[in-house]
């Protein structure tokens, strides 16, 4: 069985095929505490960049990783928490680079790019991912609830100045809430800012998988082309991961498991194309796991999700 602590996966995305996640940071440390996060609600806010997981270890992880899995599509960092806060990102990278050629993408909430340090970490990453929730103030302190000292402005402006010093692909995105961030006003004040950012892709995006906060719900289907028509050609609705991978008759790892859990919710059907099980056994494990109080069921817009506890 798997016993790491800090790779996950891989994971089905609905951006990158088949990822194998990296998570380098503590459960929940993070610059926000966004109203719609998928893996809860954040109890370690904070701006405070450090090495809050050796390096050494989360790069041997990796190298076992790879020995395993021979047909990722993409290796990405992300996870519990803002990996930008890690203040050996940059290390992380090029340490990965020097195992595989697999590409590296980094999902951030894009708010320490106005910082040179953060931006210089990340140049040697394949994608970069910000989101960028809102471009007022207010609308961002409702729906990603910041540290107290982070700005909306400072933010944005990171996100221009980072544009500029990255040559990899540069995906913007923008999660919607039901009438947090999906009025005409924002929206329009959003197109003028993603003009001047000038990314590659604009990845816009509701709520598909059980939120922190329950008043936290999903766009229609409707509204979400009607952004989509505003922002223009370089932008896309992000779908849910539909690709199926070949399952295996193999033992259910439930290590793994649990630790695709502890990141996020995910159905059945997720968890069948990331670990390449049978439907029948992992639902064993799962009713398993339930019975020992290690994880959750719930449904959410209609489809069942499971969490670890």
């Amino acid at each position: 069985m798997n016993s790491w602590k800090y790779i996950f996966g891989p994971v089905p995305s609905r951006r990158l095929g088949l990822s194998l996640g990296v998570d380098i940071i503590p459960r929940k440390l993070c610059t926000l505490d966004c109203i719609y996060c998928e893996v809860g609600l954040t109890d370690k806010r904070g701006l405070a960049r450090k090495e809050y997981v050796l390096t050494i270890d989360i790069l041997a992880e990796v190298k076992e990783a790879l020995k395993q899995y021979s047909h990722l599509d993409h290796i990405t960092i992300s996870g519990s928490g803002e990996p930008t806060l890690n203040s050996k990102i940059g290390e992380i990278i090029h340490g990965i680079k020097q195992l595989t050629q697999v590409s590296i993408a980094v999902l951030t909430n894009g708010t320490l790019l106005f910082l040179p340090d953060v931006r210089r970490d990340l140049l040697e990453a394949d994608i970069v991912s910000p989101s960028l929730d809102a471009v007022t103030q207010e609308v961002f302190e409702a729906v990603d609830r910041p540290h107290p000292r982070l700005r909306i402005a400072d933010i944005v402006e990171g996100l221009k100045l980072f544009r500029h010093e990255f040559h990899g692909q540069y995906w913007l995105e923008i999660l919607f809430v039901r009438g947090m961030n999906d009025h005409d006003d924002e929206v329009q004040w959003m197109k003028e800012v993603i003009q001047h950012i000038q990314p590659d892709k604009v990845h816009i995006n509701t709520v598909v998988r059980p939120p922190a906060e329950a008043f936290a719900l999903p766009v229609s289907e409707q509204r979400m082309k009607e952004i989509q028509k505003i922002f223009g050609e370089r932008c896309e609705i992000v779908g849910v991961f539909k690709e199926k991978h070949k399952t295996e008759e193999r033992i259910v790892d439930t290590q793994a498991v649990l630790s695709l859990l502890k990141r996020r919710a995910m159905t059945i059907e997720g968890m069948i194309s990331s670990l390449a099980l049978q439907k029948q056994e992992l639902f064993e494990a799962l009713t398993d796991l339930e019975r020992q109080h290690l994880v959750k069921s719930y449904r959410f817009e209609g489809e069942q999700f499971y969490q670890a506890l």
